[in-house]
């Protein structure tokens, strides 16, 4: 049996985050095209995505159900990976995903490090170990204010699970911030602030619900293109104490925004 069984680890390096077409729904046409017969000679496939530390984590598992030659990607389809990655396409997967394994979903940490045959490999070569069980809802560490990076997806699973991520939720309500959120697509930014009792973690709260946190010109290009909500980054730019009176983190923002221009080329209004 083991032998009908692949590993991949699902990490490109063209401009596309694995991660965020996972969250919006793109990933399973991203893996059924492939440039090489990589499922060929098996009948399950089960798929990761790469982590830090040469390390993959736990998605899914799907049944190969048939291969089909193709010549490139599909030109109808409209998807964050276009002209980025499939594009010399040569084979196209029929996978269906098995029920069964939900409780190990984005849980499950796997060590890769070491894998000399690449990113899909037959399960029974495979010698690395299980190294983790991430607690349900966990997002990941925290990286110490000006390294934070996170996409919509991560925001929002940290503001909903304050048991799983509670360092993030004691962190971000500690301080008062200059924050950045960043449209990568277009490279558009927009600089806000944060104060008050819950601080940053307050303000980002409302983010968490829809991506704009009702700020005109990034509800217009949410409600523009909804799929635009995953390319929206969320940085600080500069922590602040939370006993700033609101006019000295105002202060702050300002000066942000004059250096980074976001008035005149970016999202802010005023």
């Amino acid at each position: 049996m083991n032998n009908s069984i692949k590993i991949a680890r699902h990490q490109d390096t063209r401009g596309v985050d694995v991660h965020e077409l996972f969250a919006s729904g793109h990933f399973e046409l991203y893996q059924s095209y492939q440039e090489r017969n990589e499922f060929k000679d098996c009948e399950y496939l089960v798929s990761t995505l790469g982590i830090d530390n040469s390390q993959a984590l736990f998605i899914e598992v799907y049944e190969v159900k048939n291969i089909t030659p193709v010549t490139g990607f599909p030109d109808h389809y409209d998807v964050p990976f276009k002209g980025k990655a499939k594009v010399r396409s040569k084979y196209r997967y029929e996978l269906e995903k098995l029920v069964g394994f939900e409780d190990l979903e984005h849980r499950l940490v796997i060590q890769w490090e070491g894998v000399a045959q690449g990113w899909c490999v037959k399960i029974n070569t495979f010698n690395n170990e299980v190294v983790q069980l991430m607690p349900k809802g966990y997002v990941r560490d925290f990286p110490g204010y000006l390294e934070i990076d996170l996409s919509f997806r991560e925001l929002q699973g940290i503001v909903n699970d304050p048991n799983a991520n509670a360092i993030w939720h004691k962190m971000l309500s500690s301080v008062g911030a200059v924050y950045l959120i960043v449209d990568t697509k277009e490279g558009k930014q927009y600089v806000g602030s944060a104060s008050g009792k819950e601080g940053l973690l307050g303000r980002w709260k409302e983010y968490s619900i829809n991506g704009h946190g009702n700020n005109k010109k990034l509800k217009e290009l949410i409600d523009a293109d909804p799929q635009r909500i995953h390319s929206l980054k969320y940085t600080i730019l500069q922590p602040l104490p939370k006993h700033l009176t609101i006019n000295e983190i105002l202060k702050e923002e300002i000066k942000y925004k004059n250096k980074l221009g976001t008035r005149a080329y970016g999202l802010n209004l005023n």
